[in-house]
């Protein structure tokens, strides 16, 4: 072979091989399963649906799917009273003040 020739020969080798790609290594800590948890982020669970409180839901105050209260359409559970259950302790703290009663204008 000639020279011209093994040089075609590398240059045609070398452009048609392409670029090796670094495999990415996972952590340790991934490759395990995760662990239940012992507390949950939800203050009621029905039908293996996590419920919280949204006081400005999208139909109002009322329970929702967690993560759902702005979501239109999608995860309404029931206003107050719904499944019995109560409101949360934070929300059962605030005042329940008319704004405008008793109102003076000098």
């Amino acid at each position: 072979m000639s020279v011209w020739m093994r040089l075609l020969f590398v240059l045609a080798a070398a452009v048609s091989a392409g670029r090796a790609q670094a495999v990415p290594v996972a952590a340790e800590l991934a490759l395990h399963e995760r662990q239940p948890m012992l507390i949950e982020q939800a203050q009621y669970i029905y039908l293996g649906k996590p419920y919280c409180w949204y006081q400005y839901g999208w139909a109002g105050p009322g329970w929702y799917w967690c993560g759902y209260g702005t979501r239109a359409g999608v995860g309404w559970g029931g206003a107050y009273g719904w499944n019995a259950w109560e409101l949360p302790r934070s929300y059962r703290a605030l005042p329940a003040v008319p704004r405008y009663r008793n109102r003076h204008y000098d």
